[in-house]
């Protein structure tokens, strides 16, 4: 076999003929690059020895799938040329590792995120309950050390009279009384997160309720030359927990009495919107900054400390009377023009009729 064997273009098989010794006796070539007869040969060799039936074999820089076949007389080989299946193959694969990389990667980033996502509000909870803890402390120790303050004081005069340490007697029932409405406050917030899906609702005139509560701040109302002013839509029907909705009221009126400046003005109004009703409690005074507004809901937080101290307020009132509000499936939130006055809103679904 002294010459090159002859060549097609544009195409890859080889097809070879030996005799029972293994020796070529002829052969057909279609490859679009040269190859010499000595690798061949040496390529043929290597099959015929291999005692394979087939197989894959490099020749140069291609890979060739091969297949041998016996005969009576003669043996014949068949090469297909695979570099491109295999380079293809190849690819591939590197296109599976890489996309399945950044697939298990995409994967832990979102297991990561909603991992975070899922424990968040565990957490939240948590941080809630320990600033909780540790906000209601600090309010009970301003308290219960000026209780002890004013008793070692009257301790130290035993042989005084009451009338003459009167004065230490009224800071000690003040105190008390301060402590026992935060401890009040802090149960009734402590019932309303236990009591969440427990409540008994039923349906409530809301308007006779209201008219009803007015009454009892009549007093308090006259005592401090305030102007109240109502507008009560009659008979809307609600679908609430009676306790619940009476102590919200309160609250708010509270804080409106509270707040209101002297010989200032309160406003009441009971509406309906589409299928709700609606509570509008604005007083004139001071009124609440803007970057406050969304914070005073929050517990033991108060828009002001000093004046919260004078009127002896905690920071829980609005809390909880967010807690009855979210309970109901309703919603609250607060307006305010600073210096003029501040309006507390509450919207809660109406009873279907």
């Amino acid at each position: 076999m002294n010459n090159s064997p002859k060549q097609k273009p544009n195409s890859g098989n080889i097809v070879v003929e030996l005799d029972n010794s293994g020796n070529i006796t002829n052969y057909f070539v279609h490859l679009n690059y040269d190859m010499t007869t000595v690798k061949l040969q040496n390529a043929i060799n290597t099959i015929y020895e291999s005692n394979k039936n087939n197989g894959k074999i490099k020749i140069d820089d291609y890979i060739y799938k091969y297949e041998k076949r016996s005969f009576r007389f003669f043996s014949k080989i068949v090469l297909l040329n695979i570099t491109s299946e295999e380079s293809l193959k190849i690819r591939l694969i590197q296109i599976f590792v890489l996309a399945g990389s950044i697939s298990l990667i995409f994967l832990l980033i979102i297991s990561i995120y909603l991992t975070n996502k899922s424990i968040e509000p565990i957490k939240e909870t948590f941080n809630r309950q320990k600033q909780f803890i540790a906000d209601a402390s600090h309010e009970l120790k301003t308290p219960l050390t000026i209780i002890k303050t004013n008793t070692s004081l009257l301790l130290s005069n035993p042989e005084d009279t009451i009338r003459n340490q009167s004065k230490w007697i009224k800071y000690i029932d003040s105190q008390s009384d301060r402590m026992s409405e935060l401890v009040n406050e802090m149960l009734s917030l402590a019932k309303l997160d236990v009591e969440k899906n427990k409540l008994i609702f039923s349906p409530i005139n809301l308007s006779n309720m209201i008219e009803s509560m007015l009454l009892t701040f009549d007093a308090v109302i006259f005592e401090n030359k305030i102007t109240l002013n109502t507008n009560i839509n009659k008979n809307i029907m609600i679908n609430a927990n009676e306790e619940s909705i009476k102590k919200l009221f309160n609250i708010l009126m509270d804080n409106a009495v509270k707040y209101t400046n002297k010989e200032g003005c309160i406003s009441v109004n009971l509406v309906t919107d589409k299928s709700k009703s609606r509570l509008i409690i604005k007083n004139t005074g001071e009124g609440i900054p803007k970057d406050k507004l969304n914070k005073i809901f929050e517990r033991f937080y108060r828009a002001d400390d000093s004046r919260d101290r004078e009127t002896g307020g905690y920071g829980l009132g609005l809390s909880i009377a967010k807690s009855i509000v979210t309970q109901h499936k309703g919603k609250i939130y607060a307006s305010s023009n600073l210096n003029k006055d501040a309006t507390f809103t509450v919207d809660l679904p109406l009873f279907p009729q």
